[in-house]
């Protein structure tokens, strides 16, 4: 089935409104730059693009058809366009005022304010666990509870004033790494300009039908609700609807600018340039069928997963003076009959050892074999028990259910997809000599089959079950 992420109204909407920021940003920041005597032109054209803007923004009525899953989360939506209201307006308040000759913003300042987020992360961590822990321990305690709560709290602030620096640092060095030879994807100006917030990104709710894996409707989540909120509306979607349901923690979210979560540096540095590549990509063929979902969408994820690990590794090279270690093909990336003959030469000590990937890989295997076979209950009550059997390896996974697969198996490398792509994008990457010539490669595909024909061409052999059929002899 199609996916129903967004009425196709709403996607392109809220794709409009990402480009005209990106061309919004662009025109007031050359609008201070520039000499005096443009100004005025650039000045004018930034009020036409904003006046066009709020043409969009503002919205006539509400045309969006409710929908199970639009009703089941209407009380929990993540605000998204108020979210980036405040937060463009902050970033360019902030970008403004460091170019003002009164107002100098150095790279020495910008580098100690990212030594202290990285401090920073440890500290709230630390923190949260703290909040969690005397929650759970003293319940009704008000006091306790609120000295945890006051000292997170204050750590938070104390990164929300850090990371307008923090964000500029790390902007400019990714933009000079997609830049670079190495990367070569851009020249001097890059397009769109990087930008992110270090910010609590928003959760998401996933369904599929029961009785099959495939991801049909999502709706953003606000970042902050509890447990109990989640599986209530879990509870909702499958008593009411014969859904699965699940609401998951998303890793960053690709509007502009992008939210990046609060995370160690080289994570910062891999979701930020990852969700860059998801804004860069609207702009071609492949980023605009993201919404067409299955095969498409995963491609997507797929190369952003793979551009943002190899770019982000050289941005956090640079950064820290570690040296650079390329990225090396996943395990998940590897031919289904290869993978199979190597476990069968592993020696039964090695064999013994706990693999969190080969666990997933097979219970997805089981699952899809007993959702096939039209044994639903059968399949749910199995996935419960990998994930109790979970718990005794480390893994605290809240649940695993049909949505749960669906969500993950958008990202071809994950242990729980069973698509191809992510071999085939590994295959790609080995035959060309950097990552940004594998996405100029793929950016002009818009089908799954466009991008089959270019595996063909390019001499890569297709999983038996995806093999492309040769027109018939006149």
């Amino acid at each position: 089935m199609p996916s129903t992420f967004l009425p196709r109204f709403s996607r392109l909407f809220m794709w409009t409104v990402g480009s005209l920021l990106l061309v919004a940003y662009n025109v007031v920041e050359r609008a201070v730059l520039f000499p005096t005597q443009r100004r005025s032109k650039w000045v004018f054209i930034a009020l036409m693009l904003g006046v066009l803007w709020l043409i969009w923004v503002v919205p006539v009525g509400d045309q969006r058809s409710v929908s199970a899953v639009s009703s089941a989360s209407s009380q929990y939506d993540y605000r998204l366009i108020s979210w980036e209201f405040e937060n463009v307006l902050d970033k360019w308040g902030h970008r403004l005022w460091t170019v003002l000759p009164w107002t100098p913003t150095s790279e020495t300042d910008r580098r100690e304010a990212l030594d202290r987020y990285v401090v920073l992360v440890d500290e709230l961590r630390v923190a949260k666990d703290e909040l969690v822990r005397v929650t759970a321990a003293n319940g009704d305690d008000g006091q306790t509870v609120s000295y945890a709560q006051d000292a997170f709290d204050r750590l938070i602030g104390e990164r929300d004033g850090l990371r307008d620096g923090v964000e500029e640092y790390l902007e400019q060095i990714i933009a000079e790494t997609v830049g670079s030879p190495e990367v070569g994807l851009a020249g001097a100006f890059v397009w769109p300009p990087v930008d992110f917030r270090i910010d609590d990104p928003p959760k998401l709710l996933v369904t599929s039908p029961r009785d099959e894996i495939d991801r049909i409707e999502d709706a953003l989540i606000d970042p902050n609700v509890s447990v109990d909120v989640m599986s209530r509306i879990e509870a909702e979607l499958l008593d009411s609807h014969d859904l699965s349901a699940i609401v998951i923690q998303t890793g960053g979210l690709a509007s502009y600018p992008n939210v990046i979560p609060t995370r160690n540096l080289k994570r910062l540095v891999d979701v930020g340039t990852h969700e860059w590549l998801h804004a860069y990509l609207v702009f071609h063929p492949l980023g605009r069928a993201y919404f067409d979902g299955g095969e498409i969408r995963s491609m997507n994820e797929t190369l952003a997963d793979i551009f943002g690990r190899e770019v982000g590794l050289m941005v956090y090279s640079q950064v820290t003076g570690e040296p650079y270690v390329a990225p090396t093909r996943p395990e998940t990336a590897v031919k289904r009959d290869l993978v199979a003959e190597s476990e069968e030469e592993v020696a039964p000590k090695e064999n013994d050892e706990f693999s969190f990937n080969r666990f997933m890989g097979e219970t997805r295997e089981v699952t899809d074999e007993l959702l096939a076979e039209g044994l639903i209950d059968e399949a749910e009550a199995y996935m419960e028990e990998r994930r109790v059997e979970l718990l005794d390896h480390g893994y605290n996974i809240r649940k695993i259910n049909q949505a749960y697969f669906a969500f993950h198996g958008t990202y071809a490398e994950s242990p729980s997809s069973t698509s191809p792509i992510a071999r085939y994008m590994w295959d790609l990457r080995e035959q060309v000599d950097s990552v940004g010539e594998l996405v100029k490669l793929l950016r002009p595909l818009g089908t799954y089959k466009e991008f089959e024909q270019l595996l063909v061409e390019r001499g890569i052999e297709l999983e038996p079950d995806e093999e492309i059929d040769e027109p018939e002899a006149e």
